[in-house]
Parts: structure tokens; C-alpha cells; sequence
């Protein structure tokens, strides 16, 4: 596995083809070709994972973000082909992905993801040690992809300071420093089986989890950790990672 910084149209077209694999949505929700390059150009990232043979097996894409007075990208996709799950691809883009930050003077990337998927948590949370101190309530509007099941996209904001002891202590695949845990919240192991099995039940659950995380951040507290046995968001006070 190569992963490298896109330097072909080829190169993005792929990125293209492979929004549409993974999220099977309509070209209107596509981020395109034209789209990708000029944000390459204007300072952000679109970095693929390329094997042997020379296929694209995912790519993430990274933009430049300019709020408060802070400069940062947000990674608004990440996304690997079926046949490359479970192959750690998605991990090293990521770990690719900060190293290519880290080069150009970038020390915080962004991004969404849905709180409700366990897998997405224990990925960013606990591998690459990002935090997290806001929802957003159904942040892209009902989407054709059926992942999302036609259900609200609500979104958690995980933040990744590339420089944090945690991160620093992952990346060199060392146990990171121990966190002391406030609350927990937990959600659904298998949200996509419930979504399939009680529709009602899961929106009643994701409606339960905004309520408690929402509530989590009022009080400063923040998203630092996921238990995978008990399927549970770990919330620390902020500032104390």
C-alpha cells in the first residue's frame, strides 16, 4: 500500500468513482473532480491509497479552514473501496494525512461523524486519539445515501491536535496517557441492525444520545475515549487529556 498525495485528474476521478461505491448517492451530493482540485490547489489535501497493481483503494480529502482566528483543514472525506476494508487503509490515510499537515505548518484537523456507529467512534477516538466537544443535529439535511437510512445526519465534530501527548503517543504506536473518565454515554453496538430491525426504536436512540452528549458538552465536558464492550462514549473535563 502506497499512500501518496493525488498528482492526476485520473487520480481525483477515482476519488470521485469511489464516493460513488461507498455512499451510493446522486451526483448532486458528489464532491467533484473540479471541486477537489481546487482545493488541493488553495492549500488543502486529497492523499489516495494505492496498491500494487496500481488501483485506488480510498482516498481522504482535506480542505482549509480559517474560524476564529485559527487556521486548520477539515478532513470532509475519508472513504475506502469494499474490497480494501478491514486492511487498516482507512487508518493509514489518516496517519498520512497528519504527517502531510504537520509538513505544511498545520496543527488541528477536523471532521464529522456519525455517533452513532460504534466502528467510526473506536476508529477516531481511541486509534487516532481525537476529541470531541460538539453535536450537529442533522448537519447535512436527509441525504439519497442509503447509509444514513433516511434518518437525520446527525454529527459529532471530532478535533485532532496533531501535537497532543495522546496523539503523539499513538502515532508511535505506544499505550497513550490514561484518561480519567467523568461519564460515559453509551449507543447502539450494532446501529445498522437496529436501524433494519425498529426504525422508531433507533430514532428514539439517536434522539436519546444528542440529548446526553448535548448535555455532556454544556457542562465542558468532553468526548475523549470509546469502550468497545460497553459500547459507551468516555467524556473527560476539558482540557484534561
Amino acid at each position: 500500500m502506497l499512500i501518496r498525495e493525488a498528482t492526476s485528474h485520473r487520480d481525483l476521478d477515482e476519488a470521485v468513482l469511489i464516493q460513488r461505491e461507498v455512499w451510493n448517492v446522486e451526483d448532486t451530493e458528489v464532491v467533484g473532480r473540479i471541486q477537489l482540485q481546487a482545493s488541493r490547489h488553495a492549500g488543502g489535501s486529497v492523499l489516495v491509497a494505492e496498491g500494487p497493481d496500481g488501483t485506488i483503494g480510498g482516498f481522504a480529502y482535506a480542505f482549509p479552514a480559517f474560524v476564529d482566528g485559527k487556521v486548520f483543514w477539515h478532513s470532509d472525506m475519508l472513504a475506502v473501496r469494499p474490497a480494501h476494508r478491514g486492511t487498516g487503509m482507512g487508518q493509514a490515510l489518516k496517519w498520512a494525512q497528519r504527517e502531510e499537515a504537520l509538513a505544511r505548518g498545520i496543527r488541528c484537523i477536523t471532521w464529522t461523524f456519525d455517533p452513532m456507529q460504534a466502528g467510526n467512534a473506536h476508529l477516531n477516538l481511541e486509534l487516532l486519539g481525537a476529541t470531541v466537544d460538539e453535536y450537529l443535529g442533522n448537519f447535512y439535511g436527509i441525504t439519497t445515501s442509503a447509509l444514513h437510512h433516511g434518518l437525520p445526519t446527525d454529527r459529532l465534530l471530532a478535533s485532532w491536535d496533531l501535537e497532543s501527548p495522546r496523539v503523539q503517543a499513538l502515532c508511535r504506536g505506544e499505550t497513550p496517557p490514561t484518561l480519567t473518565i467523568h461519564s460515559r454515554v453509551a449507543i447502539p453496538p450494532s446501529w445498522n441492525a437496529l436501524v433494519e430491525r425498529d426504525p422508531d426504536g433507533a430514532r428514539a436512540e439517536q434522539k436519546r444520545v444528542e440529548a446526553e452528549l448535548s448535555a455532556a458538552f454544556s457542562r465542558h465536558l468532553i468526548v475523549a475515549g470509546f469502550d468497545k464492550p460497553s459500547s459507551s462514549y468516555l467524556l473527560i473535563e476539558g482540557g484534561s487529556q
